[in-house]
Protein backbone atom coordinates (compact mmCIF):
# COMPACT_ATOMS: atom_id res chain seq x y z
CA UNK A 1 0.00 0.00 0.00
CA UNK A 2 1.16 3.53 -0.78
CA UNK A 3 1.95 5.56 2.32
CA UNK A 4 -0.46 8.49 2.04
CA UNK A 5 1.37 10.41 4.76
CA UNK A 6 4.45 10.55 2.55
CA UNK A 7 2.32 11.69 -0.39
CA UNK A 8 0.77 14.43 1.74
CA UNK A 9 4.21 15.57 2.89
CA UNK A 10 5.43 15.85 -0.69
CA UNK A 11 2.40 17.91 -1.61
CA UNK A 12 2.91 20.18 1.40
CA UNK A 13 6.69 20.58 1.48
CA UNK A 14 8.02 19.06 -1.75
CA UNK A 15 9.94 16.40 0.16
CA UNK A 16 8.74 13.07 1.53
CA UNK A 17 10.01 13.70 5.05
CA UNK A 18 10.40 16.89 7.08
CA UNK A 19 9.88 20.43 5.87
CA UNK A 20 12.90 20.67 3.56
CA UNK A 21 14.56 23.34 5.72
CA UNK A 22 17.71 21.29 6.33
CA UNK A 23 18.04 20.63 2.60
CA UNK A 24 17.67 24.35 1.88
CA UNK A 25 20.21 25.26 4.56
CA UNK A 26 22.81 22.95 3.07
CA UNK A 27 22.25 23.91 -0.56
CA UNK A 28 21.60 27.64 -0.23
CA UNK A 29 23.09 28.84 3.04
CA UNK A 30 26.13 26.55 3.21
CA UNK A 31 27.00 25.80 -0.42
CA UNK A 32 25.60 28.95 -2.03
CA UNK A 33 23.26 27.72 -4.75
CA UNK A 34 20.88 30.33 -6.12
CA UNK A 35 17.22 29.56 -5.56
CA UNK A 36 14.05 30.72 -7.27
CA UNK A 37 15.90 33.06 -9.65
CA UNK A 38 15.68 33.51 -13.40
CA UNK A 39 18.19 31.16 -15.02
CA UNK A 40 18.89 29.06 -18.09
CA UNK A 41 19.15 25.83 -16.10
CA UNK A 42 17.16 24.51 -13.14
CA UNK A 43 18.94 21.87 -11.08
CA UNK A 44 16.81 19.14 -9.52
CA UNK A 45 18.96 17.82 -6.67
CA UNK A 46 16.69 15.04 -5.43
CA UNK A 47 15.31 14.49 -1.93
CA UNK A 48 18.21 12.86 -0.11
CA UNK A 49 21.34 14.00 -1.94
CA UNK A 50 21.95 17.34 -0.16
CA UNK A 51 22.01 15.70 3.28
CA UNK A 52 23.59 12.46 2.04
CA UNK A 53 26.43 13.91 -0.01
CA UNK A 54 26.89 17.64 0.60
CA UNK A 55 30.54 17.40 -0.45
CA UNK A 56 29.43 16.18 -3.88
CA UNK A 57 26.88 18.98 -4.21
CA UNK A 58 29.65 21.44 -3.32
CA UNK A 59 31.94 19.99 -6.01
CA UNK A 60 29.13 20.33 -8.55
CA UNK A 61 28.50 23.94 -7.47
CA UNK A 62 32.22 24.69 -7.84
CA UNK A 63 32.12 23.35 -11.38
CA UNK A 64 29.02 25.33 -12.32
CA UNK A 65 30.70 28.49 -11.05
CA UNK A 66 33.92 27.73 -12.87
CA UNK A 67 32.10 27.09 -16.15
CA UNK A 68 29.83 30.11 -15.55
CA UNK A 69 26.67 28.04 -15.91
CA UNK A 70 23.51 30.07 -15.29
CA UNK A 71 21.74 27.75 -12.86
CA UNK A 72 19.20 27.95 -10.05
CA UNK A 73 17.22 25.71 -7.72
CA UNK A 74 13.45 25.75 -7.38
CA UNK A 75 11.87 27.41 -4.38
CA UNK A 76 9.89 24.21 -3.79
CA UNK A 77 11.40 21.20 -5.51
CA UNK A 78 8.89 18.36 -5.56
CA UNK A 79 10.17 14.84 -4.95
CA UNK A 80 9.28 12.56 -7.88
CA UNK A 81 8.30 9.88 -5.37
CA UNK A 82 10.62 7.12 -6.55
CA UNK A 83 12.46 6.37 -3.30
CA UNK A 84 9.52 6.61 -0.85
CA UNK A 85 6.76 5.35 -3.16
CA UNK A 86 7.96 3.86 -6.45
CA UNK A 87 10.79 1.64 -5.25
CA UNK A 88 8.73 -0.06 -2.52
CA UNK A 89 5.95 -0.71 -5.06
CA UNK A 90 8.40 -2.23 -7.55
CA UNK A 91 10.07 -4.38 -4.91
CA UNK A 92 6.65 -5.60 -3.75
CA UNK A 93 5.70 -6.28 -7.40
CA UNK A 94 2.42 -4.49 -6.76
CA UNK A 95 1.24 -3.46 -10.21
CA UNK A 96 -1.59 -1.26 -8.91
CA UNK A 97 0.79 0.68 -6.67
CA UNK A 98 3.34 0.98 -9.48
CA UNK A 99 0.67 2.54 -11.70
CA UNK A 100 -0.40 4.89 -8.90
CA UNK A 101 3.16 6.00 -8.22
CA UNK A 102 3.56 6.86 -11.89
CA UNK A 103 0.48 9.07 -11.67
CA UNK A 104 1.80 10.76 -8.53
CA UNK A 105 5.23 11.23 -10.10
CA UNK A 106 3.65 13.01 -13.04
CA UNK A 107 1.71 15.30 -10.69
CA UNK A 108 4.86 16.26 -8.80
CA UNK A 109 7.09 16.62 -11.85
CA UNK A 110 4.60 18.85 -13.64
CA UNK A 111 4.76 21.17 -10.63
CA UNK A 112 8.54 21.36 -11.10
CA UNK A 113 8.14 22.00 -14.82
CA UNK A 114 5.68 24.80 -14.09
CA UNK A 115 8.12 26.53 -11.74
CA UNK A 116 11.06 26.12 -14.10
CA UNK A 117 9.10 27.53 -17.03
CA UNK A 118 8.07 30.53 -14.88
CA UNK A 119 11.77 31.19 -14.20
CA UNK A 120 12.47 31.31 -17.94
CA UNK A 121 14.59 28.15 -17.84
CA UNK A 122 15.46 26.25 -20.98
CA UNK A 123 16.61 23.05 -19.29
CA UNK A 124 16.00 20.84 -16.28
CA UNK A 125 19.16 19.17 -14.96
CA UNK A 126 18.70 15.97 -12.94
CA UNK A 127 21.29 15.09 -10.32
CA UNK A 128 19.55 11.98 -8.99
CA UNK A 129 19.51 9.00 -11.36
CA UNK A 130 16.48 7.62 -9.54
CA UNK A 131 14.45 10.63 -10.71
CA UNK A 132 15.36 10.12 -14.37
CA UNK A 133 12.84 7.42 -15.41
CA UNK A 134 9.87 9.34 -14.00
CA UNK A 135 11.02 12.50 -15.78
CA UNK A 136 11.48 10.52 -18.99
CA UNK A 137 7.80 9.58 -18.85
CA UNK A 138 6.85 13.28 -18.63
CA UNK A 139 8.94 14.72 -21.46
CA UNK A 140 5.89 15.28 -23.64
CA UNK A 141 4.39 17.60 -21.04
CA UNK A 142 7.00 20.35 -21.39
CA UNK A 143 9.18 22.17 -23.91
CA UNK A 144 12.01 22.14 -21.40
CA UNK A 145 15.08 20.08 -22.21
CA UNK A 146 15.70 17.44 -19.52
CA UNK A 147 19.31 16.30 -19.13
CA UNK A 148 21.48 14.59 -16.54
CA UNK A 149 24.11 16.47 -14.57
CA UNK A 150 26.76 14.44 -16.42
CA UNK A 151 25.23 15.70 -19.67
CA UNK A 152 25.55 19.26 -18.39
CA UNK A 153 29.19 18.70 -17.42
CA UNK A 154 29.88 17.20 -20.85
CA UNK A 155 28.43 20.35 -22.41
CA UNK A 156 30.74 22.75 -20.57
CA UNK A 157 33.79 20.78 -19.47
CA UNK A 158 36.53 21.10 -22.07
CA UNK A 159 39.21 19.14 -20.25
CA UNK A 160 41.32 18.69 -17.16
CA UNK A 161 44.36 16.86 -15.88
CA UNK A 162 44.48 14.23 -13.16
CA UNK A 163 47.15 11.59 -12.63
CA UNK A 164 44.90 8.87 -11.26
CA UNK A 165 43.72 5.33 -11.89
CA UNK A 166 40.11 4.58 -10.98
CA UNK A 167 37.30 2.08 -11.34
CA UNK A 168 34.11 3.43 -12.89
CA UNK A 169 30.67 1.89 -12.40
CA UNK A 170 27.88 3.45 -14.46
CA UNK A 171 25.11 1.42 -12.79
CA UNK A 172 22.72 -1.20 -14.13
CA UNK A 173 19.40 0.77 -13.97
CA UNK A 174 17.32 -2.37 -13.53
CA UNK A 175 14.59 -0.73 -11.46
CA UNK A 176 13.96 1.96 -14.07
CA UNK A 177 12.76 -0.68 -16.52
CA UNK A 178 9.61 -1.07 -14.42
CA UNK A 179 8.96 2.68 -14.75
CA UNK A 180 9.83 3.45 -18.37
CA UNK A 181 10.71 1.57 -21.54
CA UNK A 182 13.04 4.32 -22.76
CA UNK A 183 16.75 3.47 -22.49
CA UNK A 184 19.01 5.57 -20.28
CA UNK A 185 21.92 7.43 -21.88
CA UNK A 186 25.06 7.16 -19.77
CA UNK A 187 27.46 8.12 -22.56
CA UNK A 188 28.01 11.75 -21.39
CA UNK A 189 29.89 10.55 -18.30
CA UNK A 190 32.27 8.50 -20.46
CA UNK A 191 32.94 11.53 -22.63
CA UNK A 192 33.65 13.58 -19.52
CA UNK A 193 36.13 11.02 -18.20
CA UNK A 194 37.81 10.87 -21.62
CA UNK A 195 38.46 14.62 -21.43
CA UNK A 196 40.72 14.24 -18.41
CA UNK A 197 44.36 13.83 -19.37
CA UNK A 198 46.43 11.11 -17.63
CA UNK A 199 43.30 9.53 -16.14
CA UNK A 200 43.18 5.74 -16.42
CA UNK A 201 39.75 4.13 -16.13
CA UNK A 202 38.74 0.54 -15.47
CA UNK A 203 35.11 0.11 -16.57
CA UNK A 204 33.12 -2.25 -14.34
CA UNK A 205 30.44 -4.63 -15.62
CA UNK A 206 27.08 -2.81 -15.82
CA UNK A 207 25.24 -6.14 -16.05
CA UNK A 208 25.94 -6.45 -12.35
CA UNK A 209 23.55 -4.76 -9.90
CA UNK A 210 25.03 -3.20 -6.78
CA UNK A 211 21.82 -4.00 -4.83
CA UNK A 212 22.03 -7.77 -5.41
CA UNK A 213 24.43 -9.21 -2.78
CA UNK A 214 26.11 -11.69 -5.11
CA UNK A 215 26.53 -9.04 -7.81
CA UNK A 216 27.82 -6.58 -5.24
CA UNK A 217 30.52 -9.04 -4.23
CA UNK A 218 31.50 -9.51 -7.88
CA UNK A 219 31.71 -5.75 -8.39
CA UNK A 220 33.92 -5.28 -5.37
CA UNK A 221 36.03 -8.25 -6.41
CA UNK A 222 36.61 -6.67 -9.83
CA UNK A 223 38.04 -3.44 -8.42
CA UNK A 224 41.58 -2.78 -9.62
CA UNK A 225 42.27 0.57 -7.93
CA UNK A 226 41.66 2.43 -4.66
CA UNK A 227 39.10 4.82 -6.19
CA UNK A 228 35.58 3.84 -7.26
CA UNK A 229 33.56 6.45 -9.18
CA UNK A 230 29.79 6.44 -9.75
CA UNK A 231 27.27 8.64 -11.56
CA UNK A 232 24.23 7.15 -9.81
CA UNK A 233 23.64 8.36 -6.26
CA UNK A 234 21.94 5.08 -5.37
CA UNK A 235 24.97 3.07 -6.46
CA UNK A 236 27.21 5.49 -4.57
CA UNK A 237 25.42 4.89 -1.27
CA UNK A 238 25.10 1.15 -1.81
CA UNK A 239 28.76 0.58 -2.61
CA UNK A 240 30.05 3.11 -0.12
CA UNK A 241 28.14 1.32 2.62
CA UNK A 242 29.56 -2.05 1.61
CA UNK A 243 33.11 -0.70 1.30
CA UNK A 244 33.15 0.85 4.77
CA UNK A 245 35.03 -2.24 5.83
CA UNK A 246 37.72 -1.28 3.31
CA UNK A 247 38.62 2.32 4.29
CA UNK A 248 41.56 2.36 1.89
CA UNK A 249 39.08 2.47 -1.04
CA UNK A 250 37.51 5.86 -1.79
CA UNK A 251 34.00 5.94 -3.27
CA UNK A 252 33.29 9.10 -5.25
CA UNK A 253 30.78 10.71 -7.58
CA UNK A 254 31.72 12.07 -11.00
CA UNK A 255 31.68 15.79 -10.02
CA UNK A 256 34.38 15.17 -7.41
CA UNK A 257 36.76 13.74 -10.00
CA UNK A 258 36.04 16.49 -12.54
CA UNK A 259 36.60 19.15 -9.89
CA UNK A 260 39.91 17.56 -8.87
CA UNK A 261 41.01 17.69 -12.50
CA UNK A 262 40.53 21.47 -12.78
CA UNK A 263 40.69 22.73 -9.17
CA UNK A 264 44.29 23.90 -9.16
CA UNK A 265 44.48 24.93 -12.80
Amino acid sequence: MIDTKLVDNIRSYGTCKGSGEERRKILVDDIGFRIGEKAEYVLITGCFQPEGMPHVMRALKNLLDRFQVDCTLLQKEYCCGWMPLGQPAVMAKNEDDIAKTKELAREFILENFKQAEALGAKSIVLFCSACEPNYTNCLGATKLEVISYSGLLDRYFTGGKLNLELDYYAGCYRFRRRITTEPVDVSPAVRVLNKIQWLKVNYLDTNLCCYIPSHQEQLIGSLTTKTLVNICSGCYHSLRGKLQEKPDIQVKMLPEVVWESVRDR
